[in-house]
């Protein structure tokens, strides 16, 4: 997905500011397929920027880039929040196999795993039209293959995780069955400073799904000292 998908987010946190990495979104430069090279072109842009420590926050493949970003650059890190993350994230064979193809199925998988099953969820439809787009797009295009082969190929999570110093929240989906709360808890232990949130009754796409409870949660995380 891209910066976009992170609107009520940056419509809640004054100077709040959401990216768009390499081949997403608006990006003129092409897609990376591992997340170090993510991690590095993010480090370079909050460089860039000048600031004072950011709170990075990242989602599912994001997650892992901003954690190599933050254990690579600790002076430009305050906080980090992780949500829908986990130690290790391999994709499912078939899905792998269908981005790879540019296989449009490939993105009804992605919408079909994200959301939580069961009754009496009420989705807000829009954001589900324009992400399964976004998802189309992405599969044609050969974007869901490289962050797919990005995701499924990391394998340094719990090593950038021991080299984490700032305090850490990771915000999990309670149905999310891409990144299982329960695989979270190993990179949970390996942060000196982590902290867990469970958002009920989500999937895995929480910062669209439910943004109150996870602007809430985030606003009480930078409250604290």
């Amino acid at each position: 997905m891209s910066g976009s998908s992170w609107r009520y987010q940056t419509k809640y946190f004054e100077g709040a500011v959401a990216v768009d990495l390499p081949g997403h979104g608006e990006s003129p430069d092409s897609s990376h397929d591992n997340v170090a090279a993510y991690a590095s072109w993010l480090g370079e842009t909050i460089r860039r920027m000048g600031s004072e420590p950011v709170t990075l926050v990242g989602h599912s493949m994001g997650s892992l880039v901003v954690l190599e970003t933050a254990a690579r650059n600790p002076d430009m890190v305050a906080k980090l929040v992780l949500i829908a993350t986990s130690a290790t994230m391999p994709v499912h064979r078939d899905l792998l196999t269908a981005a790879a193809k540019k296989d449009p199925e490939a993105a009804a998988m992605v919408i079909k795993w994200s959301l939580p099953t069961g009754g009496g969820y009420g989705r807000p439809k829009k954001w589900v039209q324009v992400a399964t787009a976004a998802f189309v797009a992405a599969a044609e295009s050969g974007l869901m293959s490289d962050d797919f082969q990005a995701c499924d190929s990391y394998d340094d999570a719990l090593t950038m995780a021991g080299k984490i110093r700032c305090p850490t929240l990771l915000i999990l989906g309670e149905h999310d069955v891409m990144t299982r709360p329960t695989a979270a808890q190993p990179l949970a232990a390996a942060i000196d400073d982590a902290r867990i949130v469970v958002i009920e009754g989500v999937g895995h796409m929480l910062p669209l799904e439910k943004p109150a409870e996870i602007n809430e949660a985030i606003s009480l995380f930078l409250s604290i000292d």
